[in-house]
């Protein structure tokens, strides 16, 4: 796996990886983490596809890991232009692009803005929709309490990410969750949540002719089930895997998520 920086449009500093073997044709997959996560999440799954012969990049979105904040509001299209700008310095012409929880409401913005770059897209406890009224003002109070310099609760809600009671099976994941939540920016945490508050709802992407792929947890407390059931079935060419999990299904059945993902991709059409 190879780190990588470049500068965006703007001059800010974005980092992302890339693990290719260089074996055969150019099989592009771009992975797009969650809220306050970083490129680590995907290690496990793009080693794997890494040995199944794709070339796999992993990008920090704005304010994660060790890609720059951009002012006040991280907005969907920002950190799609960011994603973008990744494409641009690794000359793809089109890759399949899968973005986890916030990573997948860029994922969507991405495919509203350039469709033409895409050749799937998958949303990995994700939604095209945008936030529910209820959503928006639970994001809007921690931003509150962040401009309040109320810091303490950033990353301890990591455990209601895991199907209930489930995350002190997963001890090493939730340690490095909560990590790369507290070793933020305050700021760059209540501009994401500004982002992902104002975001829009991206369902006409549902009709591009690509194949899409949802990946949905029954136990997942933050996702509405027969709104993500539904959603799977709008795509004319659409891959489901419901599993008995939460929200990180990377960590809590990476063999599963991982086998479907590669399953998925296998049936693209390369070009």
């Amino acid at each position: 796996m190879t780190d990588k920086y470049i500068e965006d449009q703007g001059g800010h500093r974005v980092h992302y990886t890339v693990d290719c073997l260089n074996r055969g044709p150019l099989k592009p997959v771009v992975l797009l983490h969650g809220f306050t996560e970083n490129v680590f999440v995907w290690d496990s799954l793009s080693r794997y596809l890494c040995g199944k012969g794709y070339c796999v990049i992993c990008v920090d979105l704005a304010g994660h890991g060790r890609t720059d904040s951009v002012g006040s509001t991280h907005s969907m299209g920002l950190q799609a232009l960011i994603v973008r700008s990744v494409f641009e310095a690794e000359g793809l012409k089109k890759a399949v692009v899968i973005g986890h929880s916030m990573g997948g409401y860029v994922a969507c913005e991405f495919a509203a803005r350039y469709p033409e770059l895409l050749s799937g897209l998958g949303l990995f406890h994700s939604s095209a929709q945008a936030d529910t009224e209820d959503a928006r003002q639970n994001r809007q109070r921690m931003v509150d309490l962040i401009e309040a310099g109320k810091t303490y609760f950033i990353g301890e809600s990591t455990p209601d990410l895991f199907a209930p009671g489930m995350a002190a099976h997963y001890p090493e994941a939730v340690d490095a969750l909560v990590a790369s939540a507290k070793s933020m920016d305050p700021m760059a945490v209540a501009a994401a949540q500004r982002g992902m508050m104002e975001r829009q709802n991206r369902l006409e992407i549902y009709g591009l002719p690509i194949p899409f792929m949802f990946i949905v947890g029954k136990l997942d407390s933050r996702a509405n089930l027969p709104q993500m059931l539904a959603q799977a079935s709008m795509p004319q060419r659409s891959h489901l895997l419901l599993l008995p999990v939460g929200h990180m299904g990377m960590f809590e059945a990476p063999k599963a998520t991982e086998s479907f993902v590669a399953g998925y991709l296998d049936g693209v059409d390369w070009e």
